[in-house]
């Protein structure tokens, strides 16, 4: 023995001893890992003598503790396997644990311990009964693990699907594609001749398995992350063992077809995603080279391209390797055998091996059998014919499933894609258990069936030896009688003694008045936690009346402690919480029996430190710093209405929850709330204080508190009391600063302003809005509170206005009486209302009338009619248009978008965008400068989709119908011009229609005539040859450029078109000298400049 193993042993009895007593989980973990590092790590040689105490912390109350158990176990027999039988009973035993969190950890370690206990099987020259028992828990633990993939927790479920993947990839035979990590141990490692876990057994049980879990993958109730986590393991086995490869990929080409619906959108996404992954890893594998066109008919409908499903396939040498084997395999198969096959376990697998591959044709073949027979029906009639019936079966919202799957058919009617729909179909058939490869199928398995009993029943007669000689051997019935395996740690619990009844005897002698109260001290405090003893019979009821009498000479220090008693179990506490209520309150108003005996027997009757209302007071106070729960919220329900009386004052200071979080008061709003309804004697405290509660300055109060009285509001007597109280909140706006009420911690507003603020104006605003709907004559209050308050507050009332007065509606006649009464400064107030009840629909008829009549007689700001223009006639809104034009940008544009109907969705415009533009343009100068009305057309000539070619067309045609040309009439053509040049044309008609009405008399006009044949140049040389000769001379002083472009262009004509012109304006066009003309530059005007 070493000097060091002295030191190492106590060092790991010392850390058990603390983590023994460690109040903290943590600690004890900390303490744990330590004597784990020693014990297996350092000194593996203590791992024997110590096992047991970490082993014992399974039965600890913490889950952490027990997960590291499992850990501890799993490490302790990866470094010796000695310790699978002392431990593997102990991770049988947690694998019943109540933790979630536990349980998952074991079935990570048992993953482990069933390859190292195989391991270890395999390795040993003989098989003892210890080893066989540790076996048969492993068996046990394991068939426990697979009946877990229905466990009702989706982690549990998680982890059992990665046991069976282990578990599989372990009972198996590798192969030559075989995808085997370095040391891995499979079925390959076990010898034929064990007995305790035969390999054909073991390997027909991985079989089994692998079919359970492609079973749950296609199950309908699948979550998305168990359903991904099976893909991916279903996968790796494919991988590791590509006698599976078929089987799987069969599996996620149904489930590619047959999602479940139970999933998300975004579920689906993720699951596609993640089959394109799988399909795509299962393409690079070599032995996927037969299943190409299923892979690849999967992934193109996932949406990959053949590009990058190429680049996934295996290299062109690999393919050749893999084609050269397996007909090197065939050729070796086909040849005659020179010895007799005397294995006979290696027989068995074989034939397995082939049962297997017939049951992966059989499934391949009753797809491909149903393709094929689908494909024959899907001829152009009965696709079509099968559709039209499908139409009335249709839902009316497109599912999230579908939606999420769906890609565009590119290659609608071609011969793979008829394919790809028939093999779709066939899938989902196949699936189903219908169609026609379903019932070849079945035929098939029947035969196959009756074929393997027969070889499954020569099997069980007798087994092959290496010589060549057979032995005859019998099965065993039962287990062979072995050790009994005990979990270690877990000592059994000592015997309780049953506790002897303690007898007093009678007391005789008086009692002194010191030792009268220190013994009834002594059994209230006795009674008091006795409530476990005392289940049956009468004892509770009897416990409970001496309690009550014994209450009422309690000291206040008891008080205390009765109420915390009661607290610890509210529910089954209550009875004696109201026995003691009650006796309380007798007390005080002179209700008790007891009092009056000892009053008339002249006994002085002691004064009570805690009278009814202060320990209801208490008792509500503690309930509320208890935690939310759905307990604590009925019991203080049940509280308030059973008890013989709730005070006022109690009531009112129920106000402090509002700085005790949104818990704690949702829970006394819903109690106040009964209270109100049951009992009408407390109803107004009790709407007081939740009236102070919905004026929180945190929205998740006012959002409980506010519905609930609303809905007490519909009692009529109840609903006076609350808008009294709001009507008071709602005249402290008439104060010059706000009250110190207002600001108090339990509103959420612990600082006091001194001027008003937003939110203090949201506050008394709140309740008062809330109510508005349900009474809405108070809309006349606010509106006199609103001419009188604060600015600060006026902003918050408009800002806050919009939402009940949608509510009320245009049609209420209270609205109305407002409009039409108007209080003197709340203009304002009116227009915003109006706003907002013609924001999205239009105005209504009395709505209009009343307006109308208001700014006629009093309000004279033409903004207060811009809500209603849609209800005015069209020579009320052509009257009002040049003032309705001087306003603001934004607002101009509204009023536009008003009258050309883009923010109502109904109700007919008083004028057309052409009569509006048509109104611009015959504005009066002397009511609006000419920049506002050219800043006005501006806004309509930016809507091209309103104002198209053929809407200016109309507009230039009934301006040329004015008697007098309006001044912006040239700008406004010019501008269609440059908007639409395709009316080029129709300007050339109207400028020489403005020939024949002299144009040349309205100077702005004629410059802007001028300016247009500049910019319509060479069209408008036909019209300049019209002009009598001076208005062309005129218009050659005027834009020299006309001069030299004309003259060019008459160069140009023949001598026959030449003929057509009059010889004066030939003599003007050819002999016109602008400096011997004395031609000067023409100042236009600034309307004209800006044209």
């Amino acid at each position: 023995m070493s000097e060091s193993e002295p030191t190492t042993r106590d060092r790991v009895v010392e850390l058990l001893n603390t983590a023994a007593f460690l109040p903290s989980e943590k600690e004890r973990i900390g303490q744990l890992v330590q004597v784990q590092e020693l014990i297996i790590h350092r000194e593996p040689d203590l791992l024997d003598s110590f096992f047991e105490e970490v082993a014992a912390f399974q039965t600890d109350r913490n889950s952490d503790v027990r997960k590291f158990v499992v850990g501890f176990i799993e490490e302790a027999c990866k470094k010796d396997v000695a310790m699978l039988p002392r431990l593997v009973p102990n991770i049988q035993l947690l694998l019943q644990d109540e933790g979630v969190a536990v349980v998952k950890r074991v079935v990570q370690a048992a993953a482990q311990l069933h390859r190292a206990t195989l391991a270890w099987l395999s390795s040993a020259r003989t098989v003892t009964p210890e080893m066989e028992q540790v076996w048969h828990i492993i068996t046990s633990i394991k068939n426990s693990i697979i009946t877990m993939i229905d466990h009702d927790n989706d982690g549990v479920r998680t982890q059992a699907i990665k046991f069976l993947e282990s578990l599989v990839l372990l009972q198996t035979y590798t192969e030559a594609d075989s995808v085997v990590r370095d040391g891995e141990f499979n079925l390959d490692q076990v010898p034929l001749t064990l007995k305790v876990a035969r390999p054909r057994k073991l390997e027909e049980e991985a079989r089994m398995v692998l079919n359970k879990l492609i079973a749950f993958q296609g199950s309908i109730h699948i979550s998305s992350v168990n359903l991904m986590t099976c893909m991916s393991s279903l996968t790796i086995i494919a991988r590791a063992r590509p006698q599976f490869l078929g089987m799987i990929i069969n599996a996620l080409e149904i489930l590619h077809a047959n999602l479940p619906p139970t999933l998300t959108k975004s579920q689906v996404n993720s699951v596609r995603k993640h089959l394109k992954i799988q399909m795509l890893n299962l393409l690079k594998h070599p032995a996927s080279y037969d299943y190409h066109e299923h892979i690849t008919t999967v992934l193109n409908d996932l949406g990959i391209t053949a590009s990058e499903v190429n680049k996934s396939m295996p290299s062109k040498d690999q393919i050749r390797k893999r084609v050269r084997r397996d007909k090197s395999a065939e050729e070796v198969s086909e040849s005659p055998n020179k010895k007799p096959r005397v294995d006979h376990e290696e027989s068995s697998k074989n034939k397995k091996e082939k049962k297997e591959e017939v049951e992966v044709e059989r499934k391949n073949s009753a797809i491909d059998i149903t393709q094929r027979w689908l494909v024959e029906k899907l001829t152009p009639d009965n696709v079509a014919s099968l559709v039209m019936v499908t139409m009335l079966n249709l839902p009316d919202e497109m599912p999230p499933l579908f939606s999420a799957g769906y890609s565009p058919i590119t290659a609608a009617g071609t011969s793979p894609q008829i394919q790809h729909v028939g093999r779709l179909i066939a899938s989902q058939l196949t699936a189903a258990g219908v169609g026609p490869g379903v019932e070849q199928a079945k035929e098939e398995e029947a035969k196959t069936s009756s074929n393997m009993d027969q070889e499954s029943d020569e099997e069980s007669k007798e087994i092959s030896r290496l010589v060549g000689g057979k032995v005859q051997v019998q099965e065993e019935d039962t287990m062979q009688s072995g050790p009994v395996l005990v979990p270690a740690g877990v000592i059994g619990r000592p015997l309780r003694h049953k506790i002897k009844t303690m007898k007093l005897a009678e007391v005789t002698k008086p009692l002194s008045s010191s030792s009268n109260t220190k013994l009834q001290s002594l059994l209230f405090k006795r009674l008091m936690r006795c409530d476990k003893v005392m289940l049956h019979g009468e004892g509770p009821k009897h416990r409970m009346r001496i309690l009550t009498v014994l209450s009422g000479c309690i000291s206040h220090q008891e008080s205390d402690a009765l109420e915390d008693f009661i607290l610890e179990d509210m529910q089954n506490r209550a009875d004696l919480l109201f026995s003691w209520l009650f006796s309380e309150y007798s007390v005080n108003h002179d209700f008790s029996l007891i009092n009056k005996i000892l009053n008339i027997g002249g006994k002085k009757v002691q004064k009570k430190d805690k009278n009814y209302q202060e320990i209801l007071g208490n008792i509500v106070s503690k309930v509320l710093l208890k935690p939310a729960s759905k307990e604590r919220d009925e019991f203080l329900s049940r509280l308030f209405l059973e008890c013989p009386h709730v005070p006022e004052d109690l009531i009112l200071s129920l106000v402090r929850v509002g700085s005790q979080g949104t818990d704690s008061i949702i829970s006394v709003a819903n109690t106040l709330k009964d209270t109100a309804e049951w009992r009408p004697l407390t109803a107004k405290p009790a709407l007081k204080t939740l009236s102070l509660l919905a004026t929180h300055d945190q929205d998740s109060v006012r959002e409980v508190v506010t519905p609930i009285l609303l809905d007490l509001c519909e009692h009529e007597n109840l609903s006076e009391i609350v808008t009294e109280v709001a009507t008071v909140y709602l005249k402290y706006l008439l104060l010059e600063t706000p009250p110190d009420s207002l600001c108090s911690h339990n509103f959420g507003r612990p600082n006091e302003p001194n001027e008003w603020t937003e939110p203090l104006v949201k506050a008394c605003l709140y309740l008062y809005l809330a109510l508005l709907p349900l009474n809405q004559a108070l809309i006349h209050d606010l509106a006199q509170v609103y001419v009188k308050t604060v600015n600060e507050a006026k902003r918050a009332i408009l800002r806050l206005l919009e939402g009940p007065i949608r509510h009320m509606g245009m049609d209420s006649p209270q609205l109305l009486k407002l409009v039409e009464t108007c209080p003197k400064g709340g203009e304002t107030l009116i227009t915003r209302i109006i706003h907002i009840l013609t924001e999205k629909a239009p105005p209504s008829e009395a709505l209009v009338c009343r307006v109308r009549e208001l700014y006629n007689r009093r309000v004279s700001d033409v903004r207060f009619l811009i809500p209603v223009l849609t209800g005015l006639s069209k020579k009320e809104v052509i009257a009002v248009l040049p003032k309705l034009i001087k306003l603001n940008p934004h607002v101009v544009k509204e009023v536009f978008n008003r009258l050309w109907g883009v923010t109502l969705d109904t109700g007919a415009s008083p004028l057309t965008p052409v009569d509006l533009l048509v109104a611009l343009h015959l504005i009066d100068p002397d009511k609006c400068d000419v920049k506002t009305v050219i800043k006005a057309t501006g806004l309509c000539f930016a809507e091209r989709g309103i104002y198209t070619a053929e809407v200016l067309a109309f507009v230039l045609q009934q301006l040329m119908e004015q008697p007098q040309l309006p001044t912006l009439f040239m700008r406004t053509v010019i501008q269609t011009l440059t908007h639409y040049p395709k009316l080029l044309s129709f300007i050339m008609n109207i400028l020489q229609r403005l020939i024949i009405k002299q144009v040349w008399k309205q100077r702005k006009v004629w410059e802007g005539f001028i300016k247009c044949c500049q910019r319509a140049v060479p069209q408008s040389f036909t019209v300049l040859l019209q002009l009598p000769p001076a208005q062309l001379s005129d218009v050659f002083n005027s834009a020299s450029d006309l001069h030299s472009q004309l003259l060019s262009h008459i160069a140009t004509l023949t001598e026959n078109q030449r003929a057509h012109i009059p010889a004066s304006l030939l003599e003007v066009i050819e002999g016109h000298n602008p400096s011997s003309q004395g031609s000067r530059p023409v100042d236009l005007p600034p309307s004209a400049q800006e044209m």
